[in-house]
């Protein structure tokens, strides 16, 4: 976040109103496990190292911390079952898992390290459930339950099948129904439903080493969150995107309040100061329409969103226009990308190709890569710009390469049809996988379909029907029908 400029008299106003939103937790309890020693997969080096490490970070906040490493199915449960008694009438009430896990018929399983695993029946009497964790956490203030488990998982793709539509996933998470999620609560998932996550080469998980490096800072709960998932997506050159489901009202501090400096200022001094890490997207709208008025344009930016989507505002998309283009006119990478969008679909503006590109060009120069990516596909087109294949293929590739997952897929779709570029079924499979890994269901169709077919890979029908599963349940247009074509 770039500084902002405000009056003396709002910096005030502002740091006196975020201190009174802050929750200070009476009575903090944490239960963290590690599972690594898997007696019938093999050891998976570092959740050992990553409970042991979030368990010191979460006691350096004030918790009180049950630790279990390797636990067996009996010691989980019991674990569980003792958490439950001490969540009851807490502020803060937080599970850590960093193991084995897997998805079947739309429940999320933990993996104990005694499981075998044989046939897909044996999971529901060999693991536990994502909802046996969220029932532990019930009766506190706040419930949090944080999940390093996505990876990829030998004994869930050597399970027997007893039920031939039963699908059961390599160890990924599917979508959590919200409906379990009760009020303040937060599930967070390593990586996004239908991927899986890096184990890690150093000390600890890509995903876990970010939490380490933001758990203490006082950040907002879902700023904090935020930051974990840029900082993943960076280490794994966006191959690993994590996710969060939350139902949170308030706003919660797991290490207090922010620090706030007091500011002199000379006689002579110009009448604003400068603050710097203002996150205009925790702001009510009071205090960003303030600082939108002012100029700065991430507020009119974020303005624009909030009347978009009609959060804390009546919804009015062509003010929400209005204020996208002030931020956009100032330079605002997302704000010009979204004017682009605006403009290509004409919504709240009338259509126009050449604006689109016009703004999509302003934002892609400044590495935006969604605009990167829509640039790319209108030099495809050839709308509002002469058709340029070579132009098309520069901006898509840069952005599929740092990990925008449309881009895989459109890149993916390219090397399929040999649009633009030699057709190569194998290439085409690698970027429709990177994108369907990070849980997009265009990815996941068109991989699906690259597996009905026997394009670029052996043809799988079984593999081509979890993609297909996977898509629908997103609600893609298409999947839906290719996976009732297949039975």
């Amino acid at each position: 976040m770039r500084r902002t400029k405000l009056l003396v008299v709002a910096l005030v106003t502002l740091v006196l109103a975020a201190s009174a939103s802050i929750d200070v937790a009476a009575r903090q309890v944490a239960l963290v496990v590690g599972n690594g020693s898997y007696a019938h997969i093999g050891r998976l080096p570092n959740p050992e190292n990553d409970a042991v490490d979030m368990s010191a970070a979460l006691r350096r906040l004030g918790f009180e911390v049950t630790t279990e490493l390797d636990a067996d199915r009996v010691e989980l449960t019991e674990a569980l079952r003792a958490f439950t008694r001490q969540s009851a009438g807490a502020d803060v009430s937080l599970v850590f898992y960093a193991g084995h896990g897997l998805e079947m018929d739309g429940i999320n399983y933990l993996v104990p390290v005694d499981a075998r695993l044989e046939r897909d029946v044996d999971v529901r009497y060999e693991t536990v459930t994502l909802d046996d964790l969220l029932v532990s956490t019930v009766g506190a203030r706040l419930r949090l339950v944080i999940l390093d488990a996505c990876r990829n998982n030998p004994l869930a793709r050597s399970m027997q099948r007893t039920v031939a539509s039963r699908s059961v996933s390599g160890g990924s998470f599917g979508q959590l129904n919200e409906d379990l999620l009760g009020d303040e609560t937060l599930v967070a998932y390593a990586a996004a439903a239908g991927t899986t996550a890096a184990d890690g080469t150093g000390r600890n998980s890509p995903y876990t080493r970010a939490l380490l490096a933001h758990l203490d800072e006082p950040l907002e709960i879902l700023t904090l969150f935020r930051r974990v998932r840029a900082r993943v997506l960076e280490a794994t050159n966006g191959e690993q995107r994590p996710h969060e489901y939350q139902s949170l009202l308030r706003e919660h501090y797991l290490s207090g309040a922010p620090a706030v400096e007091a500011v002199t200022v000379e006689a002579d001094a110009p009448d604003v100061v400068d603050v710097a890490d203002v996150d205009v997207g925790e702001l009510d709208v009071a205090r960003l329409r303030a600082l939108a008025e002012r100029g700065d344009a991430d507020a009119q930016a974020e303005l624009g969103r909030r009347y978009a989507t009609g959060r804390g505002v009546g919804q009015d998309r062509d003010v929400a226009i209005s204020w996208y283009r002030l931020a956009a006119e100032q330079g605002q990478a997302e704000a010009r990308f979204t004017l682009g969008y605006s403009y290509e679909n004409g919504n709240g503006v009338p259509r126009s190709d050449a604006e689109a590109v016009r703004w999509y060009r302003l934002a892609a120069d400044q590495e935006h890569l969604g605009a990167q990516h829509n640039l790319g596909r209108m030099y495809r087109d050839g709308r509002g710009v002469p058709r340029d294949y070579e132009m098309a293929l520069r901006w898509i590739r840069n952005a599929a390469e740092h990990g925008e997952m449309f881009a895989q897929s459109t890149l993916g779709e390219m090397f399929r049809d040999g649009v633009g570029v030699s057709r190569d079924d194998e290439e085409a499979v690698r970027w429709f996988r990177r994108s369907a890994e990070q849980g997009l269901s265009y990815g996941q169709t068109h991989l699906g379909w690259m597996y009905e077919q026997g394009r670029g890979v052996r043809r799988d029908r079984v593999e081509a029907a979890r993609l297909y599963r996977l898509a629908a349940d997103q609600g893609h247009p298409d999947a839906q029908r290719r996976l009732d074509a297949l039975r």
